[in-house]
């Protein structure tokens, strides 16, 4: 089970829901053991006796749930989708499932406001792989993490990730990239894509970037920009509310998928909170309306602190990720101190003992990914 699917059960009883994510992230499988749990009807646009039914809303209106399966490559899918609402309202429920082009038509026009719930399906993370691996400990888990990736496929089965991956990566570059872009630019995004996994937990230079690629600067931020939306990487931003001295410039680079750097150490760790962090923000908003949003921290004098995770104009967590080092990160304290946050945590991967300095807590990281859901007020799929 899924960590939404509770919740997904729980609002298709009031509304149609869509769930976007990263493309093999496993929507289309929950939505099957949803439709399955209830004997519904799943349809996919692909599939050609489907595409009829869907465009004659010719499913059976007494089901218990119908899934529309890549809803988005209909042409006006949500004017298409605000009739159906409209005539039929929620009966029967209705699950429209997609990825990044599904996200970026979603955001634009006004057709569905008010008339749909929204999720994002994330790859797994230490405290949903409990439910896909019981037997495993938090730190057991974690390095599964760390050599496989959170794609439940690669986690399944570790020894065939890295070409799991590489599909991924030439699926989403060649065919996603085409549907949602009209750049022919396919060689130089491939090669932007290994940048950028060198580059992993580091800010982006555009004008770096642009150089290596030969291509103007505006050209290399709207790349990222676009890999962005096809759900391939995610950027995190700089934090520097009342803090005059902070840098207000470049964001960091992650992928959804934490074992893409090729850094197999500090960039894999540091991109495996990154996820972490990343979906349980986005979880608490989409469930919840929360306004939880996932920072980093840099100042003038260098001083840097891993993420900053903030609510509203509210600061909850200062977090710092160590591999093993378990003394104090100073800019931690420094920032703690003018933030006020209701946590500064350095997280550590080898760590002998737990302790607190300074007002500045130091926990074993697997152990305190583990338990993030029930941080943020949920418990995790078991």
């Amino acid at each position: 089970m899924r960590y939404l699917t509770s919740r997904l059960e729980r609002d298709l009883k009031s509304k149609p829901v869509l769930l976007s994510g990263p493309r093999q992230v496993g929507k289309s499988t929950l939505a099957r053991e949803l439709v399955a749990k209830v004997q519904g009807v799943y349809l996919n646009w692909d599939v050609r006796k489907d595409k009829t039914l869907i465009r004659q809303a010719a499913w059976p209106k007494d089901a218990r749930l119908v899934v529309l399966d890549e809803l988005h490559k209909l042409q006006k899918w949500k004017n298409f989708l605000k009739g159906i609402v409209d005539e039929f309202d929620n009966s029967p429920p209705l699950l429209v499932t997609g990825s990044a082009r599904l996200e970026v038509l979603r955001r634009g026009g006004d057709a569905l406001t008010g008339r749909t719930y929204h999720y994002r399906l994330h790859p797994i993370d230490v405290a949903e792989a409990a439910s896909f691996t019981p037997d495993l400990s938090p730190d057991a888990r974690a390095d599964r993490l760390l050599q496989a990736g959170g794609f439940p496929e690669s986690y399944l089965d570790p020894r065939d990730a890295p070409r799991l991956l590489n599909d991924r990566l030439e699926v989403v570059v060649r065919e996603d990239l085409r549907d949602l872009s009209r750049t022919s630019a396919v060689h130089s995004i491939d090669v932007l894509v290994e940048l950028l996994r060198e580059r992993v937990g580091s800010r982006i230079s555009y004008s770096n970037l642009a150089g290596d690629l030969s291509v103007s600067m505006p050209t290399a931020k709207s790349w990222v920009e676009l890999l962005e939306r096809l759900y391939l990487v995610f950027l995190v931003h700089p934090y520097s509310r009342g803090l005059a001295r902070s840098l207000r410039k470049e964001p960091k680079v992650y992928f959804f998928d934490c074992s893409a750097a090729h850094d197999e150490h500090g960039a894999r760790l540091e991109n495996l909170v990154a996820c972490a962090l990343l979906k349980h923000c986005q979880f608490a908003h989409d469930a919840h309306g929360r306004d939880l949003r996932l920072h980093y921290f840099r100042d003038r004098e260098g001083r840097e602190v891993d993420f900053v995770v903030t609510e509203g104009k509210k600061v909850l967590w200062l977090i710092e990720v160590k591999s093993e080092h378990a003394d104090l990160h100073r800019p931690l304290s420094y920032l703690r101190e003018r933030l006020a946050p209701v946590e500064a945590i350095q997280v550590v991967k080898k760590l002998e003992g737990r302790r607190e300095v300074s007002g500045v807590r130091i926990v074993p990281l697997a152990e305190w990914l583990d338990r993030l859901p029930s941080r943020l007020g949920r418990k995790p799929a078991r």
